[in-house]
């Protein structure tokens, strides 16, 4: 499960993102996590239980980012607390 929240302009060009979040390279998604949506310009709320699906479906770009369903991920954090 995975929730959208407002990321209040974390992306600063194509495909960057604010220095606190990690590559999209270095994501593990059987762990909890935020990750930046570049195409909504939002924090999208990782709990793992697509990962089986993001590792079959999901494809790394040139550029960095992760395309996934309807996502271009260009980075990712802890959760708050983990």
């Amino acid at each position: 499960m995975f929730s959208l929240q407002p990321c209040g302009g974390l992306r600063v060009g194509a495909a960057m993102t604010h220095s606190s979040l990690r590559p999209m390279d270095a994501f593990d998604p059987t762990e909890p996590a935020i990750l930046h949506d570049l195409l909504s310009d939002r924090i999208i709320t990782w709990t793992a239980e697509q990962a089986d699906d993001y590792r079959r479906a999901s494809r790394p770009r040139d550029d960095g980012t992760v395309a996934w369903k309807a996502y271009v991920f260009d980075g990712w954090g802890n959760v708050l607390g983990g």
